[in-house]
């Protein structure tokens, strides 16, 4: 309050005017594993997406995936796929495209960016340390004229089976609406804070979707108050990689415009 006085200030909005951003800043660029923050404030669209390391391997609020985006909250500090896939192999190893990357190239225009890992992170393990399972895993996050759109595209350097894929959108919101246009699915997770739409705009495997209500659990508990859906994404059976034949899935995440329904 002094120095409010100090600099005669009386009043101020509670709604900050701020300009548009669009950039990526490097906390690391060498040779080794890359590290850094990509930031975005256009209108409705305002997200920090980190590639960044935690207390552990693949830690929730640590992963690189969209911190911002309307209704959507991560549990703090858990193993747990937030917008970021975690693939199960064969001999029981969960694995993850996370802690920072082996390449980040943004856009020219902060419009989007890729990020490629050979080098993957065992889900739990010590920070830091890495795994090559000959997959290689280029993620590419751009930005549509409602949102956000997300692909990545799986290369095997030999033959690889992943027993599951699967990840969370974890959601402050208290429903979801699921419709289906043109054959393509939509759910939108409805909060006060907005409304979030989620496509799955193509797959080179089948993905189910479902709802998991976390109730009284410490997946449910965010840093800014509960977290009570969860929408899951996952396969239905095992997957084969084969040389010469990458693939890939796409997911559009857009602000819809209502916030009820």
């Amino acid at each position: 309050m002094n120095v409010l006085a100090q600099e005669r200030i009386t009043s101020f909005s509670s709604r900050l005017s701020l300009g548009n951003v669009a950039r990526f800043v490097y906390f690391r660029n060498d040779s080794g594993r890359k590290f850094g923050v990509w930031v975005v404030r256009q209108g409705e669209l305002h997200f920090a997406l980190p590639f960044v390391t935690g207390p552990r391997a693949a830690t929730s609020d640590y992963e690189p995936a969209p911190y911002g985006l309307p209704g959507v909250g991560v549990p703090v500090e858990k193993i747990y796929p937030c917008l970021v896939p975690f693939f199960e192999l064969e001999n029981g190893t969960t694995i993850a495209a996370a802690d920072g990357a082996d390449e980040i190239h943004p856009s020219s225009n902060g419009q989007s960016v890729t990020a490629a890992w050979k080098r993957w992170v065992v889900v739990g393990a010590k920070a830091g340390e890495t795994y090559d399972p000959s997959l290689v895993a280029e993620v590419t996050w751009s930005i549509t004229k409602d949102g956000l759109r997300w692909s990545e595209i799986i290369t095997p350097s030999k033959a690889v089976m992943v027993r599951h894929l699967w990840m969370a959108v974890p959601t402050r919101a208290d429903r979801i609406k699921t419709s289906e246009v043109a054959n393509v699915r939509s759910d939108r997770l409805i909060s006060k804070g907005g409304t979030l739409e989620v496509r799955v705009l193509r797959s080179d495997w089948p993905v189910q979707i479902s709802a998991f209500a976390t109730g009284d659990v410490p997946l449910g508990r965010g840093d800014r108050g509960p977290i009570p859906l969860h929408l899951i994404l996952e396969t239905t059976h095992d997957l084969s990689f084969t040389p010469g034949a990458p693939q890939r899935w796409e997911i559009e995440y857009s602000i819809a415009g209502d916030k009820h329904f």
